[in-house]
């Protein structure tokens, strides 16, 4: 019996040479093809190496005999064939399909489908129930009050005063600074006044509650015991609050007549509190606040457990 291998080399000779290694033989037993020369390149470019067939005659192995087993399965169980499992590997027969066999369509144990929304009538699906999440009415909390002592009181007073006197200046706005007398152990009451006071408003109070939350800044950091600071100029605070709760009222007017959630503009959380104040004991409202700061907002919504009761 005839077989051949294939070696390569860097020359004809070194790929021959190679087969001769792998085969244990001699030139003589061997009959050799060149297949390709190979190329030595520049500079090891480009280069090939070559490639040889080498030839050589084998004896002829030995048939291998059946099995005693196999046989007696090949000849007496005819329609029979031997298949294998692919969980323990183990020899099972199975009986072959007749020649007119057709195979029925392979059916796949699938998952069981999730049913999907009836439909009503007129074409239109149900509504999914999810579970709704409660919402927690927003309700004023009473601050707790820890006095401040006088000491304290009068060096915050003085650190105010001297920064938003300062700020005045610094903005070029003239302007006077007042310490208002104290009406809660723990706040210190600044009003600020002067010919001009709209830069100091800004928009919507937007200058001032920036005033204000710097002055608070400079307090906390500058004192050990904790002052609230209020900065008012012409009786803003009052007007805005007045506004705002107005508002309230006309919004939850609107939310009981459509019975639709409304949400206001983003506040910060004073006048947020406003608003909750307002409409604490307003029946068929309910509030609460949503979003994160500065855009939090305060959001009017139908109180159902209200209605419930009615």
């Amino acid at each position: 019996m005839q077989k051949f291998i294939e070696a390569t080399g860097d020359t004809r000779d070194a790929a021959i040479e190679n087969a001769l290694c792998q085969l244990g033989l001699e030139r003589d037993d061997v009959s050799v093809e060149v297949l390709d020369n190979g190329k030595k390149g520049f500079l090891g470019i480009g280069a090939a190496p070559a490639r040889v067939r080498v030839s050589y005659e084998a004896p002829d192995e030995p048939i291998k005999e059946t099995q005693p087993k196999e046989q007696a399965v090949q000849n007496d169980q005819k329609s029979e064939k031997l298949s294998i499992t692919d969980e323990d590997d183990t020899p099972r027969l199975v009986k072959a399909a007749p020649p007119d066999f057709v195979p029925e369509k392979l059916e796949i144990e699938r998952p069981p489908r999730q049913e999907r929304p009836r439909r009503e009538r007129g074409g239109r699906r149900e509504r999914r129930t999810q579970d709704a999440r409660p919402i927690t009415p927003s309700v004023p909390k009473e601050r707790e009050l820890i006095p401040v002592s006088e000491e304290g009181m009068k060096k915050a007073a003085d650190l105010a005063t001297d920064f938003i006197q300062g700020l005045l200046e610094k903005m070029g706005i003239e302007g006077e600074v007042t310490v208002l007398p104290q009406v809660e152990c723990d706040q210190l009451r600044i009003e600020i006044s002067g010919p001009d006071m709209g830069p100091i408003i800004g928009r919507r109070g937007d200058t001032l509650d920036a005033i204000q939350y710097l002055g608070s800044l400079i307090l906390n950091n500058g004192l050990d015991e904790h002052v609230r600071l209020s900065v008012n100029t012409e009786n803003y605070r009052e007007k805005r609050a007045e506004s705002l709760e107005r508002l309230a009222r006309k919004m939850a007017m609107k939310v009981i007549k459509s019975h639709r959630s409304m949400t206001l503009e983003p506040m910060n959380p004073y006048e947020r509190r406003i608003i909750h104040a307002a409409l604490q004991d307003f029946n068929g409202v309910m509030t609460y606040s949503t979003g994160t700061e500065p855009g939090r907002r305060v959001v009017i919504a139908p109180d159902n457990s209200h209605r419930a009761h009615h």
